[in-house]
């Protein structure tokens, strides 16, 4: 049987989500510094409150060219809400 690239990666990759999934409730399990969610969102809700997000990139660089700062820039997909 001849495989084709997608499928050898399709079965790579269910190979590996098998394998790894009872690590991960182990890990869960031991990791007693996992936050709950309302824990999580209570943690950004104070950051979020303690810095200015720009959404464009051409405002935080003209914003730090004339603060004389650096840019942090975060990229993400979704909402930081600790659910992400």
């Amino acid at each position: 049987m001849i495989w084709s690239f997608e499928r050898a990666l399709l079965a790579l990759s269910l190979g590996l989500v098998l394998l790894s999934g009872g690590a991960a409730v182990e890990a869960k399990a031991k990791n007693s510094k996992l936050l709950p969610g309302y824990a999580a969102k209570e943690n950004i809700d104070r950051v979020n409150q303690d810095i200015h997000w720009h959404t464009h990139l051409s405002e935080a660089i003209n914003s730090a060219r004339s603060q004389g700062k650096m840019i942090l820039w975060v990229q993400m997909i979704g909402q930081m809400d600790g659910a992400t």
